[in-house]
């Protein structure tokens, strides 16, 4: 999809990658399924569950679950099977609702259905997935047909089109931020939000009040009588953003099931559709929350809006983004490309190419982008690595948390020298050097190291711990709850680099698990990717420890953006205090 392609050709090439991931999906559940079922019950790739109830709610079972730990989290989709998913599928599209330790809340529109064919006894749940290409393709032709698609949007995304602002709008919005005590760069930003005829992007690094930024400008569109939609990719965003936009006593809503409001507060009105919405203003501007694929459906199909803003949007796919945009006529964009890309399975992260809709849009079209520059999170300590390595020096610590460290009282050998305040960052070499995607022996230490950090004072809830892999993280939990006890490790948050994203914690450990250098150099491409590590240490707060590989000989083959990204890894370790245990 390169700038200046004919609109034809972007939009038959955006139809090729749609059906190429619905193909590459395809084949990565069929892979799975294949597997013997105790295979995968050992690396967590199933569950065995040993019987279904029913609740009072009859779409939704009970699944009370045999111990383990799999893969699965809330808002995954499932599909049960008797031991072979290929001959004996019970239910397919099941979705996790909420997980209990020793019970799942499931959500189907055939429980009932599901509930007799497992009524034999226990079964199992394995990944399932639903095929979206139809909405795709439905979002394609309404954009390749309708005037906004040929006139406005394909123009956009070929670089051709002549972006206007309005000067009055844009001071307004400047002088509404500034009274807000906003900082320059956010008063900008929301300037060229409410100022912008046809686009604005808005790049937000780590901490820089990015969600802030977003409602302000929601509430004054809306003030100007506008019809706003939020999107993302997820619901917990989507969620998240509408928290902050009614603080600003904006009328919103979130359009979805009841069961994708978690995280949403409950001033927070959540319908199945616009239409039942029936408190909606009669008159005057409103935000509606709701996934692009919503737009496809009776929830939001007939709906038309002024604005349509995405955060999180360097994850957002460009085909995603155009089901969006095909209801409205102008586009704010929040995100980061220097954060997480999208999710892509038919892709490497190394295609040129590429498929995130924010990305493709800040490279062409540059100087109607604005990028925020202090960050509220991290102390300047911390910030001065990922300042330089992604954002060209111009990334600074600002705040109360600018020269906070943190300091734990009464630390006792050998982890006092790790929580040392004058250390903000520190390194750890990896105890296991053949270990992959887990490693039990650094496991054990980021839980003794937890132990010792909560012992010192610092809260578990103001803990995180971040891994490139599940295996890894399943690890680490075993070891919290070994060393911290269930209702102690429950407080502590570990989980993937793309969970954690949007979080923020006083105390970040990294275990990268990956000690095999040659194992490394087979998942180089994944392991040293550049937006994956910027995430993962932007976390902290006041204290980073990084437990990973020390660089020695690594060895990569071939590509050149790679070797690049070793490098700057190795940079990184220089950049941090190294402490061997």
């Amino acid at each position: 999809m390169g700038p200046g392609a004919p609109p034809d050709q972007l939009l038959s090439d955006l139809l090729r990658f749609v059906h190429d991931e619905q193909l590459a999906g395809q084949r990565k559940l069929l892979a799975v399924w294949e597997r013997p079922i105790a295979w995968k019950l050992q690396r967590g790739w199933s569950q065995r569950i040993l019987r279904l109830e029913r609740t009072d709610d009859p779409s939704t079972l009970w699944a009370r679950i045999d111990g383990g730990e799999s893969r699965f989290r809330e808002g995954d989709l499932l599909m049960l099977h008797a031991g072979d998913p290929l001959d004996q599928a019970l239910g397919r599209g099941l979705t996790l609702e909420a997980d209990m330790e020793d019970r799942w809340l499931l959500r189907s529109h055939r429980a009932d259905a599901v509930l007799r064919a497992c009524s034999d006894g226990p079964c199992y749940a394995d990944p399932d997935a639903i095929d979206l290409t139809v909405f795709h393709e439905q979002a394609i032709e309404e954009i390749s047909t309708s005037w906004i698609g040929r006139e406005i949007v394909l123009p956009l995304l070929g670089g051709s089109l002549d972006i206007t602002f309005s000067g009055e709008a844009m001071t307004r919005g400047e002088d509404a931020a500034r009274a807000r005590g906003f900082n320059t760069r956010q008063a900008q930003a929301v300037g060229l939000a409410l100022g912008a005829d046809q686009i604005a992007c808005i790049q937000g690094p780590p901490g820089t009040g990015k969600s802030s930024v977003l409602a302000l400008i929601a509430r004054l569109m809306v003030e100007d009588g506008e019809r706003v939609l939020v999107t993302s990719h997820t619901h917990m965003a989507i969620n998240n953003a509408l928290n902050k936009i009614r603080e600003e006593g904006v009328p919103a809503i979130k359009v979805g099931l009841h069961a994708q409001r978690k995280g949403l507060r409950d001033e927070v009105p959540c319908h199945a559709g616009f239409a039942d919405w029936h408190e909606r203003p009669s008159a005057g501007g409103y935000v509606i929350g709701a996934t692009p694929f919503a737009t496809c459906t009776s929830r939001l199909e007939h709906c038309e809006f002024d604005t349509i803003l995405f955060d999180e949007a360097s994850q957002i796919t460009v085909p995603l983004a155009l089901m969006a945009m095909r209801k409205g006529r102008r586009f704010v964009f929040v995100g980061d490309q220097q954060q997480l890309p999208p999710v892509m399975l038919s892709r490497s992260v190394l295609d040129e190419s590429g498929m995130s809709a924010f990305a493709a849009l800040t490279a062409r079209h540059a100087d109607h982008a604005v990028m925020l520059q202090e960050t509220y999170r991290m102390n300047r300590w911390l910030t001065a690595w990922p300042s330089r390595a992604y954002y060209r020096g111009e990334l600074s610590a600002a705040g109360a948390n600018r020269e906070r460290r943190m300091s734990l009282p009464d630390l006792a050998e050998p982890y006092a020298a790790v929580f040392d305040p004058a250390a903000p960052g520190v390194f750890i070499p990896t105890r296991d050097r053949t270990a992959r995607t887990r490693n039990d022996r650094d496991a054990q230490l980021v839980a003794q190291l937890c132990k010792a950090a909560i012992a010192g004072g610092l809260p578990p809830r103001e803990i995180g711990i971040v891994t490139p892999y599940r295996a890894q993280g399943r690890a680490v939990r075993s070891w919290l709850n070994e060393v911290l006890g269930r209702a102690v490790a429950r407080e502590v948050v570990a989980d993937t680099v793309e969970r954690m994203q949007g979080q923020e914690r006083e105390l970040v450990i990294l275990t990268l698990a990956t000690g095999d250098e040659v194992f490394l150099g087979a998942v180089a491409e994944f392991f040293f990717q550049p937006q994956r590590l910027n995430v993962s240490i932007t976390r902290a707060k006041t204290k980073l420890v990084v437990i990973g590989p020390e660089i020695d000989e690594v060895p990569v083959l071939g590509h050149e953006d790679i070797r690049r990204w070793v490098g700057a890894y190795a940079d990184l370790l220089r950049h941090l205090q190294r402490i061997p245990l």
